[in-house]
């Protein structure tokens, strides 16, 4: 079976490292990567990631991000991102396509499977994060795959709720959990002295990226800084935002506190074993990525989540919610720092995801027509 799989960000390559591992090494399968997105931005390290995890990126498909992130901009991306895929899938035929989560240039992948008649394998469908766009690009991706990974039960419960083929939806659990299982990280003083921190009694990994349904992200971001003034000691690390519009406002005002503050540095990535490591040497995970709830709970590592753009994703105990303002930030940080973590068991499963969805695609009819779907009705 040929596989391609697409990816767009660290976020999603990071997560889909074990699986494309899994089909590298089974001589079942042939695979290959599309790399688009962040990844072929100007200065971005991602593509030297990707070789650093042993993958090669096969075709690259620039969609034109670059300054403007506008949302004219970025869908004249989509689009150049669907015909670049469409143009790949034309020439190479593959018989899977390999898609994870909820991206806008994900979606455009999808799009352009659709009308080429190949199925899509999609996982982490079924999740829900109600304050950004993500949820309905998700959601959509959702309806256009034939096959479906779930990370949790109730996420797969959601996909069947939208109509898809019980027999056809998997729940697996995050492949994040693999991810920090197999990778060995840095000693610590290797670590620190990689992202240029000397580390202090207790540090903080930070990701803010916008939160795409709100028009108060940048506000939400100066409230998170404003709030770590009170923390003079802490050390902080932060990572770069991802490519949504407002990002670049955001990741300004992050460099302009970094240049002012000694105990503070910026990365625009990390890359996977840098970013593991960090969890595994920090103290404390601040700002409103996926990872302080996918990934820190398997550190017994507590996540300060700030604002809505996680809203109503599966948490672990080990994650504290708190709205925008300052003072309220300043007061979830103090709890964070006291918060023990070390009974908190992540809700995503057992580290044994790639496994599972690598069975399933081996047991897969060639005979079937996956790209032929029946909505099934849920009779109440």
């Amino acid at each position: 079976m040929k596989v391609l799989a697409v990816t767009g960000t660290r976020a999603d390559w990071g997560l889909l490292v074990p699986v494309l591992d899994a089909l590298r090494d089974d001589p079942r399968f042939r695979m290959e990567i599309a790399v688009t997105g962040q990844h072929l931005m100007v200065q971005s390290p991602s593509l030297a990631a990707i070789a650093a995890d042993g993958h090669r990126a096969d075709h690259l498909i620039d969609m034109g991000l670059g300054d403007d992130d506008s949302p004219a901009a970025l869908a004249r991306a989509m689009g150049a991102a669907t015909a670049g895929v469409g143009a790949v899938l034309a020439t190479h035929r593959p018989d899977l396509m390999l898609l994870l989560g909820d991206r806008y240039e994900i979606l455009a992948a999808a799009l352009a499977a659709v009308v080429a008649k190949v199925p899509i394998a999609h996982l982490y469908g079924g999740d829900v994060t109600e304050g950004a766009i993500d949820d309905s690009i998700r959601h959509a991706i959702t309806k256009l795959a034939a096959l479906h990974f779930a990370s949790n039960a109730d996420s797969a419960a959601r996909i069947v709720q939208m109509g898809e083929d019980r027999s056809r939806v998997h729940t697996v659990g995050s492949t994040g959990i693999d991810r920090i299982l197999t990778l060995e990280p840095m000693e610590r003083a290797a670590f620190f002295a990689s992202v240029g921190l000397a580390p202090r009694k207790k540090n903080a990994v930070i990701t803010f990226h916008p939160e795409t349904l709100s028009d108060d992200s940048t506000a939400q971001a100066q409230a998170m800084l404003e709030a770590l003034h009170d923390f003079p000691d802490l050390g902080l690390i932060f990572t770069g935002s991802n490519a949504d519009p407002g990002a670049r406002e955001i990741d300004a005002a992050i460099m302009a506190f970094v240049a002012d503050h000694e105990g503070a540095v910026f990365h625009p990535s990390l890359g996977s074993q840098r970013y593991l490591s960090a969890l595994h040497h920090c103290d404390v995970v601040l700002g409103n990525s996926s990872s302080g709830i996918l990934e820190a709970p398997s550190f017994k590592l507590p996540t300060v989540n700030i604002g809505g753009r996680q809203a109503r994703r599966l948490r672990a105990a080990s994650v504290i919610d708190v709205g925008p303002p300052s003072r309220a930030i300043v007061s979830a940080i103090c709890q964070g720092l006291l918060l023990d973590c070390s009974n908190v068991k992540n809700p995503f499963g057992d580290g044994k995801a790639a496994g599972r969805i690598m069975s399933v695609l081996a047991g897969l009819d060639p005979t079937e027509n996956l790209v032929r779907k029946s909505f099934r009705d849920i009779l109440t």
